[in-house]
């Protein structure tokens, strides 16, 4: 899940009138894709992550896509496993691949980056986040833990210990003015038993915090412009019953902000519009929200 990227504006002439009354959410894309997971805007683009199918198989049919506004599709790097959650740092578009990070040249897609993680156990990399130019939170659904990866010249990593494990790690994003780590779990053994929280890296003892009683199977998560609170996505079944949620970091209210259920509403993100931009994993899709409050 990601934060709002500082993206210039992508504009979609056909959307105009209907986006002004937000009544219905709209396919992106020109052509299907396979299992899109996750997008990330840069500059007038979208990049989208496609697992291929199995998300924690070494089988190379992963795709990384760049969409521009008009929603053409071309490929920009192949021959991955199962990506995932994304993040672009000093020009470098990092992913997840099942047990490793990968890092792919923004302007020629070529890759300058591996960092080997299957020591860890885990095969399903997940979610990423940046603390910093050099820093990044990943998350690892199938052990329910969570990474901090360290880039620069020697590359390494280290859990990030705290008690009350995510179930499911999946979505994180970092809040640097409150040094705090939001996450949200896609549950574990097939439940929708999965949390939203937040872990408050101060301390030395650190722990989960949980904002909700409300479980689900929780993929994507976001901060909104102000801070003030996150848009969660939770697939709700494996059929086309996804939502995007609002909860308020206050008062802890939980809305539901979609019109239309979503089938597998993953790593979703926010243009510069305020509008939603979320992978339908389960029929290929990237979908246009568009909101009549703005986040």
């Amino acid at each position: 899940m990601k934060t709002i990227h500082r993206a210039a504006a992508l504009l979609f002439p056909l959307l105009t009138a209907a986006t002004a009354g937000f009544a219905q959410q709209f396919k992106l894309n020109r052509t299907p894709m396979k299992a899109p997971e996750s997008v990330y805007i840069s500059g007038k683009n979208y990049y989208i992550t496609d697992t291929g199918g199995d998300p924690s198989k070494k089988d190379g049919d992963g795709f990384i896509y760049k969409m521009d506004g008009k929603g053409n599709i071309s490929v920009f790097a192949s021959g991955l496993d199962a990506p995932k959650g994304s993040w672009v740092l000093n020009n470098i578009f990092y992913v997840t691949d099942v047990d490793q990070i990968k890092g792919f040249d923004l302007s020629n897609g070529k890759q300058v980056f591996t960092l080997d993680m299957a020591a860890t156990g885990a095969t399903l990399l997940n979610d990423m986040a940046a603390k910093d130019d050099s820093t990044l939170f990943v998350s690892a659904s199938d052990i329910s833990k969570i990474f901090i990866v360290h880039l620069g010249k020697s590359p390494r990593y280290e859990e990030l210990i705290f008690s009350n494990p995510v179930k499911g790690a999946n979505g994180v994003i970092y809040d640097s003015k409150q040094n705090r780590l939001y996450a949200c779990g896609f549950g574990t053994a097939g439940k929708p038993n999965g949390e939203i929280g937040y872990i408050d890296l101060t301390p030395a003892d650190k722990k989960f915090v949980l904002l909700t009683s409300r479980t689900g199977y929780y993929d994507g998560i976001i901060l909104n412009r102000q801070k003030t609170a996150l848009l969660i996505s939770d697939w709700v079944a494996f059929e086309k019953k996804g939502v995007i949620l609002q909860l308020d970091l206050k008062s802890k209210e939980i809305t539901t902000v979609n019109h239309e259920p979503i089938a597998g509403p993953a790593d979703f993100t926010v243009d510069n519009n305020g509008n939603i931009i979320t992978p339908a994993m389960m029929e290929g899709n990237v979908l246009l929200i568009p909101l009549s409050k703005k986040y």
